[in-house]
């Protein structure tokens, strides 16, 4: 959520608390008020305990190559490079697929079936993270061991493909409500030119709905992005850079495993511990850059495509 926005919609909530006297109309934008003071109240305290890693560290928290606590190297170029490789994997890896599926269930799928398929789409949406992270050390990472002669296989690309299944249902979900979304007249108007289904829904379907499903694969990206249990399942949890970069067959540590693993045996206040939050200071500033570049790609979007 963008900041910036949040303090105008507050100020019309207490001209409404002003204005109106029934105790509902009072109830209401407290409750509205109690979620936009908890986000606050979050930030607050995760910058307040970052604070002091931060003022230390400085910008070597972020470009040292080392990340070794029990020496007291805390760097988190490796954690970031490592989280950035497996979320731009399954990016790569959902993206087709769910923008695919998005069209063959809105365009090509009968109409009594669309209902059942995306029922079994929200349900794939519904099932917790360690379950696909069981079916990733279970399965995956013993494929991928055996097919590249990997050990363990617990690498990036077990990690990608672990969550790539967990962002294609976000990304078909938000897709196929945004290609529902583009007005009729359009396709008619392009059938009518002599066009066949799969000219408008290239030359005209797509690009119409776009923006909406650039914001669906951005959404999707940010709950990749805080994605912990499954990839820590079969990351590898090796806190080195890849060589090269985009060396996929190579384990990885991230930023959500690496906070996962430490917080519980830190020392409350030690510089380790500190250290952590600034990690989560990391996530917060990612996650909120991608939030708001979809917000900004969904205004972009036509009013009639908007309907998520």
């Amino acid at each position: 959520m963008n900041m910036i926005k949040i303090f105008p919609h507050l100020l019309n909530i207490f001209n409404f608390m002003k204005k109106r006297r029934h105790p509902v109309e009072i109830i209401l934008p407290i409750i509205a008020l109690s979620s936009v003071l908890i986000l606050i109240l979050i930030i607050v305290f995760v910058l307040n305990e970052a604070l002091p890693a931060l003022l230390l560290l400085g910008p070597g928290l972020i470009l040292n190559e080392k990340w070794r606590p029990y020496y007291e190297e805390y760097g988190a170029l490796p954690l970031i490079l490592g989280s950035l490789l497996i979320v731009s994997g399954s990016v790569l890896i959902a993206v087709p697929l769910g923008v695919l599926s998005a069209i063959f269930l809105t365009e090509y799928l009968p109409r009594s079936l669309r209902e059942p398929f995306r029922s079994v789409i929200e349900l794939l949406a519904a099932i917790p993270s360690i379950i696909y992270g069981f079916l990733g050390m279970m399965f995956i990472a013993p494929a991928i061991s055996d097919l590249f002669e990997v050990p363990l296989g617990k690498t990036a690309l077990a990690g990608s493909i672990v969550l790539s299944m967990m962002i294609v249902p976000t990304i078909v979900s938000i897709s196929s409500e945004v290609i529902a979304s583009v007005p009729k007249e359009y396709k008619m108007a392009a059938l009518a030119l002599g066009a066949t289904k799969w000219q408008c829904i290239r030359s005209v379907v797509l690009p119409t709905a776009m923006p909406g499903i650039f914001a669906s694969i951005l959404l999707a990206l940010g709950r990749a992005i805080g994605e912990t249990v499954a990839v820590l399942m079969v990351c590898g949890c090796v806190p080195t850079i890849p060589s090269p970069l985009w060396n996929y067959l190579s384990p990885v540590h991230t930023l959500t495993s690496a906070i996962a693993l430490d917080m519980g045996e830190v020392a409350i206040g030690s510089l380790h511990y500190h250290v952590l939050f600034g990690l989560g200071v990391i996530l917060m500033v990612i996650t909120f850059t991608v939030n708001t570049i979809a917000d900004l790609l969904l205004k972009r979007a036509p009013r009639s495509v908007i309907r998520i």
